[in-house]
């Protein structure tokens, strides 16, 4: 098993409101590579709970509130959750370092966490990260408002993320041991199967193609996925958002800069 050789923990954090969550077959997958008791999830809210998941024999800790308000706070506060949680995690197995994959949202609180805690984190990979916002945040703020997730909406725009660049630069994110900051894009094609979790990905594909003219995952332009100081690892055709929660591929691929 590749997992046992593995320097350090791996993280996973999702995206806004928890809304494409991990796929059993995405974390067995973290589970080959980094071993039972060497995975961890957390749940960016303010409850504590630990419980794990057992998948073929095989232990993955988890933290939080597997719910949708779980990535609804702003960028700082759910970096303040990675820190509190990070710190009661190491009672149950994980390391002083670890390795971070962040999903959407999840990438800038990695980043803002990053930023501010430099001793800790050894690696980051983020899947479809929008580092420069989307536009989609501006156009359906009004949605988030009516499911309680405003704070993180507005966190998400390209007014906000450029703020943010500025004062949390890729460049000044120093990780332990000299680990890199890495990106992973999916590039949609916009079909009707590709919907995510309620349709939400087709219309925002179509909506960011005829409304902006560009490309996307079908919530992050292809321009946003990437930024300056980071690594760019892959481009995944036919991959939407909700797809590199799933894609088994994305997890050999971090496993081989992750080290």
């Amino acid at each position: 098993m590749q997992g046992i050789y593995k320097r350090h923990g791996l993280v996973l954090i999702h995206g806004l409101t928890n809304r494409h969550r991990w796929s059993s077959g995405f974390l067995k997958s973290c589970l080959d590579h980094w071993g039972s008791g060497q995975v961890f999830v957390m749940y960016l809210n303010k409850s504590n709970q630990v419980f794990t998941r057992n998948i073929d024999g095989r232990i993955i800790t988890c933290i939080g509130q597997n719910d949708h308000r779980a990535g609804s706070g702003s960028v700082a506060e759910q970096a303040g959750y990675i820190a509190e949680k990070a710190d009661l995690l190491q009672e149950y197995g994980l390391g002083r370092h670890f390795y971070i994959i962040a999903h959407s949202m999840g990438g800038l609180v990695s980043r803002h966490y990053i930023y501010h805690h430099h001793s800790r984190a050894a690696g980051l990979v983020t899947l479809g990260t929008p580092h420069h916002g989307s536009p989609l945040a501006d156009s359906y703020n009004w949605l988030g408002r009516l499911a309680g997730s405003r704070k993180a909406l507005d966190n998400l725009t390209p007014r906000w993320t450029a703020w943010f660049n500025r004062q949390c630069p890729v460049k000044g994110c120093r990780l332990y041991a000299g680990g890199n900051i890495y990106t992973i894009r999916g590039l949609s094609r916009g079909r009707l199967w590709e919907l995510g979790s309620f349709g939400e990905l087709f219309i925002g594909w179509h909506h960011l193609r005829w409304i902006y003219g560009t490309s996307s995952d079908g919530m992050v332009p292809d321009s946003s996925s990437l930024i300056e100081g980071a690594v760019h690892l892959a481009d995944l055709p036919g991959c939407t958002h909700q797809d590199l929660v799933r894609n088994t591929r994305i997890v050999e691929i971090c496993s081989r800069v992750l080290t």
